[in-house]
């Protein structure tokens, strides 16, 4: 399941940033990003995992460059969740190979998957309120706000790892 989920997740983040740049009309930079997608995917069926973390910041940067060149921001921002998904889903399948019985890998990955959702989640639940609601801060405002953002999203994984941890003792 984990591993369908992550070849899914880069293959539909691929596309969503080609399709942008395509749209664009800058064929070589999606020609290029399609080619990085399909050297993510043979690197992770190879299990060459330590790729995800490049592969990820790449794409992110790919797609902050692209925002930046008129490409939709809602493709670039579906190709960073996806991403993200992917190589959290990588580090995950990492972790997952150390557990040897098949009981405790189904419930790891359903309760990885249930933390994963909550915080893809919010994090759409900020974006999506960051496009309409509108505030006038001041930096200082801004940085009080992200520093809660920051603590608030910490909290909760942290207290999502802690009840991970009790239901595997």
């Amino acid at each position: 399941m984990t591993r369908n989920a992550t070849l899914a997740s880069i293959l539909a983040g691929t596309t969503a940033l080609v399709i942008g740049l395509a749209i664009q009309e800058y064929i070589i930079p999606a020609i290029g990003t399609g080619a990085l997608g399909l050297v993510w995917v043979t690197a992770y069926n190879c299990k060459i995992f330590r790729a995800a973390a490049p592969a990820f910041a790449l794409f992110v940067f790919i797609s902050a460059a692209g925002i930046w060149g008129s490409v939709s921001a809602w493709l670039a921002l579906a190709c960073v969740i996806f991403s993200l998904i992917a190589w959290d889903l990588t580090v995950f399948i990492q972790q997952l190979q150390l557990t040897n019985e098949i009981s405790d890998r189904k419930k790891l990955e359903r309760t990885h998957f249930i933390q994963l959702a909550l915080v893809i989640g919010i994090s759409l639940l900020g974006v999506f309120s960051g496009t309409l609601i509108r505030l006038n801060l001041t930096f200082g405002g801004a940085a009080l706000l992200a520093m809660l953002g920051i603590w608030g999203i910490s909290a909760l994984v942290y207290r999502l790892r802690r009840h991970e941890d009790e239901v595997d003792s």
